[in-house]
């Protein structure tokens, strides 16, 4: 019989300082929708990530999906919305990564190219980087990263090959990973963030997306909230008003837009959490380096991620041995430690992708069958630690 669950992927961590914060912001608003709070939480991101802009949405999700439509708009369509090179434009993703940061390609009009993995950051793996840019017939138009689990992706080895390619980052699960210093998310054009309650900190629900570009900012502003040009800054819609002056500004819809907006109450929210990130990340980054020091006990038997940079969203095993993985992940459960499969493995055999060669990929596929992963935060004690060695010592020797 399986124990009660005491070691869960996330715990709730909105506690009653933050709870009192919603409740006084509620006594004292009439306005719930996007508005003041907002705005404060958007600046005040930016300033912690370390971009010009910083725009607040409903779901990391809908963050992949805003950036996407407006680096399709701002870079590669005319105003028709036909592809400028007479084809879409090629984006190389991760053949191990999130389904909302796939789908909305697929949705805008990309044209994919799935790269294999590598088993030590969980990037792209250098010589499926180097295959794919010889032997395409078309270049690489953008490198869409993502950091996964925590994991900064090697920048400077992405660039190498795909130098004139853009580079737009998905960072849902590793706010604060840093490359060589600095942090993941400020690398390329753009970046995008989640703050689901299983991430490294929550808003109840929302995402953002980060940029240093006004007029991409502008832009996303404008397809935030349906297309309306009163949503962008008072020089651009000026602007645009002028160009159609026949057009009540009021309702001018200059791009094709959506509902992404978030609410005040979810931003109060992020703000509280926001001045606690930094720590948390801190205490994520020591539980992986505990992690990593109990699974080299057992020599070989495991891959294990670098924790240079690492923020560490969650504790991932990588068995060499599959049935032995399958031994622990059951025993795991057994004694109440929440598991999940490593991400969806490799997203090419998901139905909604349906790849003709899914087996390509070696180590997505390796992934797909032999890796799991459990929860890593801020509330996971020493004790928790060390039980989990005995854990796995209980498979393993």
């Amino acid at each position: 019989m399986r124990k009660n669950l005491d070691w869960p992927l996330m715990k709730n961590s909105i506690n009653t300082t933050q709870k009192n914060a919603m409740i006084k912001f509620i006594k004292g608003t009439d306005r719930f929708t996007n508005g003041e709070k907002v705005r404060e939480f958007e600046d005040q991101w930016a300033a912690w990530q370390g971009t010009k802009y910083s725009l607040f949405v409903n779901s990391g999700g809908s963050a992949n999906l805003l950036l996407l439509d407006a680096i399709a708009d701002a870079f590669f369509r005319n105003k028709d919305r036909s592809w400028k090179a007479g084809r879409p434009p090629k984006v190389l993703v991760p053949a191990c990564t999130w389904g909302t940061t796939i789908a909305p390609l697929m949705q805008v009009g990309y044209e994919i190219v799935y790269c294999d993995i590598d088993l030590q950051t969980y990037s792209f793996h250098q010589a499926s980087m180097k295959r794919i840019a010889d032997e395409l017939n078309a270049p690489i138009d953008i490198v869409w990263i993502t950091h996964l689990l925590g994991s900064p992706s090697n920048i400077n080895r992405i660039k190498s090959i795909f130098y004139n390619a853009m580079i737009l980052e998905d960072c849902c699960e590793s706010h604060g990973a840093t490359f060589e210093g600095q942090k993941v998310g400020t690398f390329g054009e753009g970046s995008t963030f989640s703050f689901y309650f299983g991430h490294h900190m929550t808003a109840i629900e929302g995402g953002m997306v980060c940029t240093n570009s006004e007029s991409l900012y502008d832009l996303m502003r404008m397809k935030r909230s349906h297309g309306l040009a009163r949503e962008a800054t008072p020089k651009t819609f000026e602007s645009i008003h002028k160009e159609y002056p026949h057009l009540d500004k009021r309702f001018l819809f200059p791009t094709v837009g959506y509902n992404l907006r978030n609410v005040e109450i979810n931003a109060v929210v992020g703000m509280e959490q926001l001045k606690h990130l930094d720590h948390w990340i801190e205490l994520r980054k020591r539980n992986l380096k505990v992690f990593n020091k109990i699974l080299s006990k057992y020599g070989d038997e495991f891959y294990r991620v670098g924790e240079n940079g690492n923020s560490s969203f969650a504790l991932a095993f990588v068995c060499k041995d599959a049935e032995r993985k399958r031994q622990l992940e059951d025993h795991l459960a057994d004694q109440g430690v929440e598991t999940r499969p490593f991400l969806v493995g490799n997203i090419t055999r998901q139905p909604f992708i349906n790849h003709p060669n899914p087996e390509s990929f070696k180590n997505a596929d390796f992934v797909h069958n032999n890796a799991f992963y459990i929860g890593n935060n801020q509330f996971i004690t020493k004790t928790q630690l060390e039980q989990l060695g005995n854990y796995i010592n209980d498979v393993y020797c």
